[in-house]
């Protein structure tokens, strides 16, 4: 194999570690020297753990060498959202106020992980408290696309999905509650899944039954992607929607290739709410359904206008916040992101009226989009309007498309992705070339609840049909550190 270790995919590396062709320690070390020589470009890291990632290798290593089986995950190097408990390793959210907060114990998908025999490098960054889609915070300043250094990776999973594109280990924990984990997926052109509500567990809700933020992952391949979402895929007590939801073979839906498209039903929604789609982001959808259409399925067009219960879901999104952080400001608020300030502000207006329609507003939404799949397989969208915004983007700033100033980045950028928070079904964003600048574009598939296999077989034809993962960022130029907020 010609690739550096750095690129192996964690498919490759479970598989030859398996096999005793590579040792824990070397891919280890090799992925440490990795993040070592570009992780202070583009800041995609909040902490790496090299001891203690090379002390698990070390014990894996030890375990292989007495003949013992490492689990499917066996010897593959994962990075983890800095929202989510790593046992002995700080998890602060990406603020000031929770520096030195070291939990005793994983999150469950963090200890499905590394029983499976994963090697956890790190945390990723994450703006704070994983509050909007830029990936920049004051403690961590601003994480930087690593296919442009003057773009944002997006968020809030940004950390996650740069440190993925950039061979910085091959698969990444993410959580996902407005399109977190699929917008930095399309501006950093890697594959990032929401899951249906439940499919991997969340025991960090702050409310369990009324909630729409899930765990998800980041990878470079539909493999690797099956592979992720196995391990950490099933019921757990901890989590009431997870109940009741054995988990599929992921693994072979992920290997039927083109054939995974033939016969589909998919429908296309080119807008939803946005004033305006980027010319590369349409040329991107269109190359898409060529492909869906040249593997065999059958594309039809959406003309109707859709709801993307935009307002539904910052109502609630400022309800849970409110109750959690609002307390906060009495004492830290010039500690904190401005913007976070700026959102609890906002959702201290809520009026009662608004919080208690929205049961009723999101079963309604729940509806609509079940009746569009009711005839057909999968929905395609735009995963967002346009490709990466320039790094120092202003979540409240004009957002530009094509040189138009189009409204505020929050309400015009990631209009696809929340209405299937809101709804739990399952969503993928997939990488779909790149616009005239060289910045990664991605487009979205939606599929029944519980219907991750779907997509992951869609995804896989897509993949046979317009290879990604052989695109490697340059990483050229000074990048580095960039402070938050940065000087105008």
């Amino acid at each position: 194999m010609n690739q550096a270790l750095y690129q192996w995919s964690a498919t490759q590396i479970a598989q030859a570690v398996a096999r005793r062709e590579l040792g824990v320690r070397e891919i280890t070390r090799a992925v440490l020297e990795r993040i070592e020589g570009v992780d202070p470009k583009i800041t995609a890291y909040a902490r790496v753990d090299a001891e203690g990632a090379l002390a698990t290798a070390d014990q894996l290593d030890a375990r292989l060498a007495r003949g013992e089986s490492l689990g499917p995950l066996g010897g593959v190097p994962f990075s983890v959202k800095d929202l989510l408990a790593t046992a002995g390793l700080e998890t602060a959210f990406g603020s000031h106020l929770l520096a030195g907060n070291v939990p005793a114990r994983d999150t469950v998908a963090v200890a499905r992980l590394r029983a499976a025999g994963g090697v956890l490098l790190g945390k990723t960054t994450t703006p704070e408290y994983g509050h909007k889609a830029l990936t920049s915070s004051p403690r961590h300043g601003h994480s930087r696309n690593p296919w442009h250094f003057g773009h944002s990776p997006g968020g809030s999973s940004g950390g996650s999905a740069a440190a993925v594109a950039s061979g910085l280990g091959p698969l990444s924990l993410t959580t996902d509650g407005s399109g977190s984990a699929r917008i930095p997926a399309s501006a950093c052109g890697v594959l990032g899944l929401k899951p249906t509500l439940g499919r991997i567990p969340n025991e960090n809700a702050v409310e369990l039954f009324t909630n729409f933020i899930t765990l998800g992952l980041a990878t470079r391949t539909v493999a690797d992607l099956a592979l992720g979402l196995q391990v950490t895929a099933g019921p757990a007590a901890e989590d009431p929607w997870s109940r009741g939801a054995p988990a599929p073979d992921f693994l072979a839906c992920a290997q039927r290739g083109r054939e995974g498209l033939r016969g589909l039903r998919v429908l296309v929604i080119e807008r939803m709410g946005n004033e305006r789609l980027s010319a590369g982001m349409a040329a991107a959808l269109e190359r898409t359904v060529r492909a869906l259409e040249d593997a065999g399925a059958t594309v039809r067009r959406h003309e109707a206008p859709v709801d993307n219960g935009r307002q539904l879901l910052v109502t609630m999104m400022r309800a849970y916040q409110n109750i959690r952080l609002r307390p906060m400001l009495a004492t830290h608020r010039d500690r904190m992101d401005p913007t976070l300030v700026e959102a609890l502000e906002e959702g201290a207006s809520q009026t009662l009226a608004d919080v208690q329609r929205a049961p009723a507003d999101r079963s309604a939404l729940y509806r609509s989009v079940e009746a569009m799949l009711a005839e057909h397989d999968l929905l395609l969208t735009p995963t967002v309007s346009s490709a990466a915004p320039r790094v120092d983007q202003g979540q409240n700033e004009p957002l530009v498309i094509d040189g138009v100033a189009v409204g505020a980045l929050r309400a015009q950028w990631y209009c696809y992705t929340g209405l299937f928070n809101l709804t739990g079904h399952p969503a993928l964003s997939v990488p779909a070339g790149f616009d005239a600048d060289g910045l990664p574009l991605g487009i979205q598939l939606v599929g029944p609840w519980n219907g991750e296999a779907r997509l992951l077989a869609a995804a896989a034809g897509l993949e046979a049909a317009m290879p990604w993962a052989a695109h490697w960022p340059a990483l050229d130029g000074a990048g580095g550190p960039l402070p938050y907020p940065p000087a105008r």
